[in-house]
């Protein structure tokens, strides 16, 4: 079998290279390295930190299924988050993985599991991952956020609008930044490229939410424009 490597986008070489290497060794679970046909054996997968009580807004972790007192005071531009982790040990290290290590194994597995176990009702039209700056984007050679919408939208069958907008700032990573500094970071770093005019109801997806304002900024902007519902899809939730 040959390949002309210069056709063929980096995602498509790394994904190839990953499923070649699970064909020709021993899979093992990629956290106790104990044998497992999947990328998590099964005890891992079940000790994966999920069980919180979240504001049915912003996901944050709080005493009641209702809103917290910040979403009740300062109202965001979303209206629902759902997230299927808490981001801790473990789940730190699977996105680590997923995200700076290139490993699409691991993104794909996030993936799937996002579209297995997330909550949709009342259902979204579209999904739209949250954009990397193109610098950041040739950097990185992909955008976990998409890679996580490819598989999420064939669980669920809801299409993709990966050119619905774009960033356009090439913003300081928001992990090194305070509450208020990744506010400012943000701000005015996206823009709509194109919508359609149907679109009433969207879900942005994301790998991480932190503090919320990533996906502020970006429901934001789509409010304006006219979109009447923003929920927010993410892998992990700190």
């Amino acid at each position: 079998m040959e390949f002309n490597f210069k056709k063929i986008g980096l995602v498509q070489l790394i994904d190839w290279f990953s499923q070649l290497n699970q064909q020709l060794l021993p899979q093992s679970c990629f956290l106790c390295g104990d044998t497992s046909i999947q990328p998590l054996c099964a005890p891992c997968l079940a000790d994966l930190p999920n069980q919180v009580t979240r504001c049915s807004c912003c996901a944050k972790p709080w005493s009641e299924v209702a809103l917290c007192d910040e979403c009740q005071s300062q109202p965001p531009p979303y209206t629902h988050t759902q997230t299927i982790f808490s981001y801790t040990y473990p789940v730190g290290q699977l996105i680590i993985a997923a995200k700076f290590q290139q490993n699409l194994v691991i993104l794909k597995f996030l993936g799937e599991l996002m579209g297995q176990r997330l909550i949709i009702q009342p259902r979204p039209q579209i999904l739209i991952p949250v954009p990397l700056h193109l610098s950041r984007l040739r950097q990185r050679g992909y955008n976990q956020s998409l890679e996580l919408a490819k598989v999420i939208a064939k669980h669920t069958g809801i299409p993709i609008a990966f050119q619905a907008c774009k960033r356009i700032r090439n913003t300081l990573p928001q992990t090194s930044l305070s509450g208020k500094q990744r506010q400012t970071n943000v701000k005015g770093a996206f823009k709509i490229i194109k919508l359609a005019p149907d679109w009433q109801h969207i879900a942005l997806i994301d790998d991480v939410m932190t503090t919320g304002s990533t996906v502020a900024e970006l429901a934001g902007i789509f409010k304006e424009a006219g979109i009447k519902r923003v929920d927010i899809w993410c892998c992990a939730r700190r």
